[in-house]
């Protein structure tokens, strides 16, 4: 493949939120880039709901004007008329949240639709597995399985937790980067309509949580969609410390899925019956096969070498307990992207120095992050802690009930019924 002979040339490997966000950036500072995938459909690993918060005004601004309009093309919450609402049970004290308002304006968007937001207007080359990697004096080459090949003036590794940008700018593997989480889970998913999802609704227009000490475990329940009959799509787990967790022979990697839904309702008996529901509602065929294991790492430093850097969980792989990681992933293709712009005209000279400013901002960010993830169940038992949450410190929510019918489009009701 020939080189481009716009410079730079960017190179993005994964197309997920961080790889996309850059591309989108990218798109609209007329840089020249390519954005590779390994699956073979944006659909194939599409994950659960996403919060956002502090980044919604940078992420429009960054983008072109001829993307959709955002909330209207992926709030998990639509076409419901309901506010972003996450709540924190099992502390001492009022039930305490966080809401979308003007003071503390939040999305919660379905992570597919978004995806797929993000892939507006961008050709994505799938099916693009990396093998390794090749730096020269004038391009870095990125070869893939299937034996073909891509060369650029700059790599950006968008490839997850498992990178394999990450080994080759490291020269480790990422077994010996990351560290795996000693928190055992239980995933379910389940599909709730009727009163039924009014009461989930009532918990928490999106999410809640309970983490107390009195239980050995922590519990989120979350809603990743509403669906055209108005039924919606929740998923949750239930996760406790364990030693073993990581261990390929954990008996949760070869249990059967009614055995983990036994698990999980003779671990819940004690708990209130409105914050336990849904564990009951959940059949055994919506337990999640096997465990993930989750990891995380600190990385000290990074090469700059000028021709490869980072994003996302690439750079500060970090568990879900805090909801942070997608929005980390977002803001460092916003850098990153800005980054590119303000030395483009300066190409090659301003990278090596650019990168390495770039590297110390989101290796730092990424270390504060990554802890308060790991440490965030424990920090949201203690009374005195304050909660975050979507970029907002978690105050008292007041009780609702939910009837669907209040928050349904005018006129919803009436099709429905004909």
């Amino acid at each position: 493949m020939s080189l481009d002979t716009t410079k730079p040339h960017v190179l993005i490997v994964g197309a997920g939120l961080a790889g996309l966000t850059l591309a989108q950036c990218l798109r609209k500072q007329g840089v020249s880039f390519e954005i590779f995938d390994k699956d073979d459909d944006l659909t194939t690993r599409h994950g659960y709901a996403i919060g956002m918060h502090s980044i919604i005004k940078d992420l429009i601004s960054a983008f072109s004007s001829d993307m959709p309009p955002l909330r209207e093309s992926a709030d998990h919450l639509l076409p419901l008329k309901l506010e972003p609402q996450i709540c924190f049970y099992g502390r001492e004290g009022p039930v305490i949240g966080v809401q979308n308002t003007a003071d503390t304006p939040c999305l919660r968007l379905n992570r597919l639709h978004f995806r797929k937001w993000l892939a507006t207007n961008i050709t994505i080359r799938l099916g693009k597995k990396l093998q390794n990697v090749e730096e020269g004096p004038n391009a870095v080459t990125v070869h893939f399985e299937d034996g073909t090949s891509a060369s650029g003036d700059l790599l950006v590794g968008a490839d997850g937790v498992n990178s394999k940008v990450r080994e080759h700018m490291l020269g480790r593997r990422n077994s010996e980067v990351l560290n795996p989480i000693k928190y055992a889970c239980i995933w379910g998913e389940t599909t709730l309509s009727g009163e039924a999802m009014e009461r989930q609704l009532s918990l928490g227009h999106s999410a809640y949580t309970v983490s107390s000490k009195n239980f050995n475990y922590a519990t989120f329940a979350g809603l990743n969609k509403v669906n055209e009959d108005f039924s919606g799509d929740y998923y949750w787990y239930i996760c406790w410390t364990d030693e073993d967790a990581d261990k390929p022979d954990h008996w949760l990697q070869q249990a059967t899925k009614s055995a983990k839904l036994d698990h999980v309702l003779k671990t819940t008996e004690s708990l209130d019956p409105s914050l336990r529901e849904i564990f009951l509602l959940t059949p055994a065929e919506g337990i999640v096969s096997g465990m993930p294991i989750f990891r995380d790492a600190v990385i000290p430093s990074l090469p700059s070498t000028g021709r490869v850097t980072m994003i996302g969980d690439a750079v500060h792989p970090m568990t879900p307990w805090r909801g942070e990681g997608g929005m980390h992933a977002i803001r460092d293709a916003l850098n990153l992207s800005k980054v590119i712009e303000r030395f483009r005209n300066n190409y090659p000279g301003w990278s090596q120095h650019a990168l390495e400013s770039y590297h110390q901002e989101i290796l730092e960010r990424g270390r504060l992050a990554v802890d308060l993830s790991r440490n965030a169940f424990k920090n949201n038992q203690e009374k005195d802690s304050a909660v975050v949450a979507w970029g907002a410190v978690a105050k008292p929510i007041p009780k609702e009930k939910i009837i669907l019918d209040h928050y349904k489009p005018r006129g919803a009701q009436a099709a429905l019924l004909d």
